[in-house]
């Protein structure tokens, strides 16, 4: 018998994994409306992640994107709990945002299979894993998708939704119609390691690694160049970008550059020589540049505002959302 999935029936969310990605996408939820049910191994992760999320509602308010009554309304959705059980057994879309690690997402995924109702979507916060490697344990694998959002959830508008090879079509549909009604913005790609964005960061910042260790340019200079340059990107993407060089300049350029980029495939010598003498980024102290807390939360402090400042207004126009020539 086939299974009904369909938004209407969607009434609760849970959460496997309140952390770093996971209690983002719980807010941007209870944002939308929806009561969520949000899953961590121990109390204090938990309390952790409820101070996140109250953080995370209180910069909305103070931004003027939500009021107050909005903000604690939303945090009041919000049940944490220990008890992996309780938290997915009566949900109608799941999804887990631990680690990625295939075997635990596997296990995981297996319970969820086995406690979670016949018609809950179940999804995994993925960017380098296959949902047909990560649903193999379970008896519904056609329930099972990714959706991959980018940090900060609750602030950056798309989600890759990324179906594995046993799918439902019905499934990828539902997912995306849910993630447009709580206001993100969702894209299907198939299933490739890396899905879209990172596979373009990735090979950014390879040829970064790259002009680095052969002296052409110091970190600085990098970035100066890269956050100015950037500023196009928010308004025209790449594809658009390219249409307003035009093709032709950009296959002249492609003849000139191309061949001068760096096309390794085994990864950059220098971030592993920083990775092999401890320097990790923020997380350490240091990485291509130094860091402080007080640095590091004032670069955190400046993406915030900035993304905020997007989500004030209105979005720029692109080619397959106004009517024009076909």
């Amino acid at each position: 018998m086939a299974v009904d999935y369909s938004l209407e029936r969607i009434k609760k969310i849970a959460i496997v994994g309140g952390g770093l990605m996971g209690h983002g996408v719980a807010q941007f939820f209870v944002q939308g409306g929806y009561p969520v049910s949000m899953f961590n191994r121990t109390e204090g992760s938990s309390v952790r992640a409820m101070g996140e999320i109250e953080k995370g509602l209180n910069l909305f308010v103070e931004e003027g994107l939500s009021s107050r009554a909005d903000a604690d309304a939303a945090l009041a959705r919000i049940t944490p709990t220990t008890d992996f059980g309780e938290a997915v057994r009566d949900a109608d879309f799941i999804t887990e945002a631990v680690v990625d690690d295939l075997e635990l997402k596997q296990k995981i995924f297996a319970e969820m299979d086995s406690l979670a109702p016949v018609h809950a979507i179940l999804t995994s916060e993925t960017s380098g894993l296959r949902m047909t490697d990560i649903s193999r344990d379970t008896n519904h694998p056609e329930r099972c998708v990714s959706t991959h959002n980018y940090t900060p959830p609750p602030l950056m508008p798309v989600v890759e939704v990324v179906p594995g090879e046993r799918t439902d079509p019905a499934v990828v549909e539902v997912t995306c119609a849910l993630l447009l009604r709580v206001g993100k913005e969702p894209v299907v790609c198939k299933e490739i390691p890396g899905h879209i964005g990172v596979r373009l960061t990735t090979a950014l910042r390879r040829e970064v690694a790259h002009i680095i260790e052969e002296g052409y340019a110091t970190p600085e200079a990098v970035d100066t160049v890269m956050r100015s340059v950037g500023r196009l990107f928010p308004v025209m993407g790449i594809c658009i970008l390219t249409d307003f060089t035009g093709l032709d300049m950009t296959e002249h350029s492609q003849k000139n550059v191309l061949p001068h980029l760096d096309s390794r495939t085994e990864g950059s010598e220098l971030i592993r020589k920083m990775v092999a003498e401890g320097k990790m980024g923020v997380k350490s102290g240091e990485g291509f540049h130094r860091w402080t807390p007080e640095s590091a939360r004032a670069v955190y402090d400046a993406r915030a505002r900035e993304l905020l400042r997007w989500m004030k207004q209105p979005s720029p126009p692109v080619p397959w959302k106004t009517e024009g020539e076909k």
